[in-house]
């Protein structure tokens, strides 16, 4: 089969595809990613087919931007969503070419590119969802004030990002979304481990939990010889990994100061990826090691604990390789991940961005780098999730329902 996978957003939302992109082409598909242009290289250096789409913009950097700008939190997140749709749309043409000759389109369900495209061309799409509590299932024995509520935020989350997409499909000829919303009404594919979140057995039958799915690392990569010396050069550091979502520009250097001097104070070693305008009008010690992104397969199971956001690809990789983890969340899925961890007795309590000081964030580090009941329980976690192969499903599934 040829198959598209068009995407937009940033590395996070990326990420996931290309792994998906890396398992079709092992199974004998042709396969392009399709996202911004500045996807390009990150792309590309994991061997996977890329076509450009829309503008030529760093999304997670630009929405960023937007909420720094914004009076509130919630007001960010709104103009952060229409900003997303209007990339979307400027990107349609872009993405009905590259999807003409496709046999299947892959929808991520979450921003919905492609699905217009794939149904104005007729062409099969399967959609893949990372937010699986979001699945609407209908359940009667549930009390009336319960499913009342739940009716309710899923009208308000329909408010926010359906209607801007029905219009849209209304300027395309297109009717209105049916009740699946952005995903395929054929397969919707789940790629998170069951071990993390267990499926709910009320889900209409196409949504099928398939467990994560991993990129192979570029093939040309080397860690930095000085990134090697730092490693051996004492204890497992932890891993700052907050991203380009985490903060805008004015807030990166009040951040990478705060993070800093927390680390000081707690005592424990670090590798600081991002901020990196920022950590260079710093002064570092030793005990912290500052770089942009590396691949987490090789990082990751090289260092004490990670600290992150709670985005959707950072958790995954984090579980897989068996880390505590202390989540930083300031966006929809990542309080909820956090959360996850916490509950899963993997990490501590999430501190939401607004409420960080030195103080509390110093015993936060100083915890997930000597605790040792959570690393072992996330290294049993971590084991259990190795030993899944969700891009395997995912492409038998893929085989089976459009083969």
């Amino acid at each position: 089969m040829k198959v598209v996978i068009p995407t937009i957003g940033s590395r996070g939302d990326v990420q996931p595809f290309i792994a998906l992109a890396q398992g079709l082409a092992g199974a004998g598909h042709a396969v392009t990613l399709a996202s911004h242009p500045v996807m390009r290289g990150l792309v590309e250096s994991h061997g996977v087919t890329f076509a450009p789409i829309g503008p030529d913009i760093d999304l997670a950097q630009a929405v960023a931007d937007l909420r720094a700008r914004s009076r509130n939190s919630v007001v960010g997140l709104v103009r952060g969503m229409q900003f997303s749709f209007r990339q979307l749309e400027l990107a349609h043409a872009d993405i009905l070419a590259v999807c003409r000759p496709a046999d299947l389109v892959m929808v991520p369900a979450q921003s919905a590119a492609g699905k217009n495209e794939a149904e104005l061309l007729k062409r099969p799409h399967a959609s893949v969802n990372f937010v699986p509590w979001g699945i609407p299932w209908d359940d009667p024995e549930r009390p009336f004030l319960k499913r009342a509520a739940y009716g309710f935020i899923d009208g308000l989350v329909s408010l926010i990002t359906t209607l801007p997409l029905n219009r849209m499909r209304r300027r395309l000829g297109l009717p209105p979304v049916g009740p699946e919303g952005f995903t395929s009404p054929r397969l919707d594919l789940v790629p998170v481990s069951p071990a993390v979140y267990a499926p709910n057995p009320r889900w209409p039958p196409q949504h099928r939990m398939v467990g994560y799915w991993f990129a192979e690392p570029p093939a040309a990569w080397e860690p930095p010889a000085d990134l090697l010396t730092f490693l051996a050069a004492g204890d497992r550091p932890l891993v700052i990994s907050l991203g380009a979502m985490s903060l805008g520009r004015r807030g990166a250097l009040e951040a990478a100061s705060l993070f800093v001097d927390a680390l000081q104070q707690a005592g424990v070693r670090a590798i600081i990826q991002g901020w990196e305008t920022a950590l260079q009008s710093l002064t570092l010690p030793s005990s912290i090691y500052a770089t942009s992104s590396l691949p987490h397969s090789w990082l990751l199971p090289r260092c004490a604990g990670l600290v992150h956001h709670g985005g959707f690809g950072t958790t995954a990789a984090g579980l897989r390789a068996g880390l505590p983890a202390l989540v930083i969340p300031h966006l929809v899925d990542q309080f909820y991940w956090g959360q996850r961890l916490q509950e899963l007795g993997v990490g501590p309590r999430p501190i939401p961005r607004a409420k960080l000081d030195r103080a509390g964030l110093a015993a936060a580090l100083r915890e997930l780098a000597q605790g040792a009941d959570r690393r072992s329980i996330a290294g049993r976690l971590g084991e259990q999730i190795r030993a899944e192969d969700g891009l395997g499903l995912a492409v038998r599934l893929i085989e089976t329902t459009f083969g």
